[in-house]
């Protein structure tokens, strides 16, 4: 078959060049077969890590690498992932993305050592991020006008499922046949998201006007220097060598925005002048720090506290997906009658009781309790999530909204990499001030003491993240008729 043909049913087409009929079903689902694999692996790992804690013996501020890797690499190459796709033909980028992403997840599965699965992570990570650039592109090109919203609702609940599975999916499979059985998962579904790609995707045309200009090769080395910098300065700021790397990135990421505001093509830095989308998107960050603080601690905790078997491990973390699944709808129905600020408020205010009541709470938390806490988190999301996308994308006129759309991915995976960045960190510290150092022996009898102790920790500090959340939540609509 020749690129520039689409084959069998997917030559159906509508008179904008859209797909229909069964080619546009086939082609979605080629195209969002990456978008699940992605999720999955965004919340299938956290479930093994306590068993890769005890098979390398190693403390949890190494084994945070192993999702940190993954998430800082996706965010750092995002903006360039999606600017080559525009350059060099979306379809077979895309294609290469996916089977970037099923060789790293093979290379993952047989790591001989901890090391080895860190750079694996990063070679997934790269096929990750062009299929994170390039999935809400391909299907908003692919439908019609007329059945758009559908189309990228659908990809919403295709997140959603890939989240919710993440955790079962790891434990039961981790408990059967091993960690790296959750990597090889991927195998086939790659092999179809590959072939379907290839077969079903239209040739999408290349951008003329980015193929005359000059990739912004210097401006995309600054911006995964300085998220490296924030990621790296972070870990190690309880060491001198930590505040170096701070430092290091307020000035690539001041020459970083020098270059971006005078001749950079590759972040609108412009946008961030307006003081709702800038408000809006430091909220946004706050709530993904918030929930990645949960997700990356819970395992251990229920692993070292509860003494829970890992199969059961992934199920215990359901209750907050399934929460924020059931309530998202009614926070968009919320959203609709009442605008955006009562229920994003709202839910961050929720995020920061549920943050409270973990850090409060007198004693081991049971598991019923975990549940509770849990359920009170998917609820929160479920409320604060759309309206603050909804009052990130309303700030800003309506031609800036497909690159709105872009940072918001990049904010996503910017505050997934820093909330397990900062959870890691916050655990050192609160060991260090205990005089415990900074890697407490996991071997130790009190160890799980030692456990509860930074694990409060750092929910009061994720107490702290929620009522800066609450501050810069602003309303899009006061802010646009203050600004211009």
């Amino acid at each position: 078959m020749k690129s520039s043909q689409i084959g069998g049913p997917a030559r159906e087409s509508g008179s904008d060049g859209s797909l229909a009929g069964r080619a546009l079903w086939l082609s979605f689902a080629a195209a969002t077969t990456g978008t699940f694999m992605v999720n999955v692996d965004s919340s299938v790992v956290n479930v093994a890590l306590p068993v890769m804690q005890h098979q390398f013996s190693l403390p949890i501020a190494d084994l945070e690498w192993v999702v940190s890797a993954y998430l800082l690499v996706i965010t750092g190459i995002l903006p360039v992932a999606g600017q080559l796709a525009d350059r060099l033909g979306r379809k077979d980028v895309f294609a290469w993305g996916i089977g970037v992403f099923t060789l790293g997840s093979l290379l993952c599965a047989f790591s001989p050592n901890i090391g080895w699965l860190i750079v694996a992570r990063i070679f997934q990570a790269l096929g990750g991020a062009t299929i994170m650039a390039n999935v809400m592109a391909i299907i908003a090109l692919i439908f019609p006008l007329n059945k758009r919203g559908q189309a990228l609702g659908l990809i919403g609940s295709v997140v959603a499922a890939g989240t919710l599975m993440g955790p079962p999916l790891g434990g039961v499979l981790t408990a059967l046949w091993g960690w790296r059985s959750i990597f090889l998962v991927n195998i086939p579904l790659g092999i179809w998201g590959i072939w379907g790609s290839l077969h079903y995707l239209p040739k999408f045309p290349r951008d003329p006007v980015l193929r005359g200009t000059p990739f912004d090769w210097t401006g995309a080395v600054m911006f995964f220097a300085t998220t490296s910098l924030l990621e790296f300065g972070l870990t190690d700021i309880h060491e001198v060598l930590g505040w170096v790397m701070l430092t290091l990135m307020m000035i690539t990421l001041g020459l970083f925005v020098r270059r971006e505001t005078r001749d950079g093509s590759l972040v609108p830095v412009r946008l961030f002048t307006v003081a709702a989308f800038s408000s809006n998107m430091v909220a946004g960050l706050a709530y993904w720090i918030l929930m990645m603080f949960p997700s990356f601690l819970l395992p251990f905790y229920l692993r070292t506290e509860l003494h829970l078997p890992v199969g059961l491990i992934g199920l215990s973390l359901m209750p907050q997906a399934l929460a924020m699944i059931v309530v998202s709808p009614y926070g968009g129905r919320w959203m609709d009658a009442m605008g955006i600020l009562a229920p994003a408020r709202t839910g961050m205010a929720i995020l920061g009781v549920a943050d409270i009541a973990t850090a409060l709470w007198p004693g081991i938390i049971p598991l019923w309790g975990v549940w509770a806490l849990l359920v009170l988190q998917g609820i929160a999301a479920g409320i604060f999530s759309s309206p603050n996308s909804a009052a990130i994308l309303g700030s800003v006129r309506k031609r800036d909204t497909g690159l709105a759309s872009s940072l918001l991915a990049t904010q996503r995976n910017l505050g997934r990499a820093l909330g397990v960045a900062m959870a890691s960190v916050l655990l050192t510290l609160v060991w260090t001030f205990h005089g415990l150092g900074p890697s407490p022996s996991h071997h130790s009898v009190l160890y799980p003491m030692w456990f509860r102790w930074g694990f409060r920790g750092v929910f009061w500090v994720g107490a702290i993240f929620a009522i800066v959340g609450l501050i810069t939540t602003r309303r899009p609509e006061a802010m646009r008729r203050r600004n211009h």
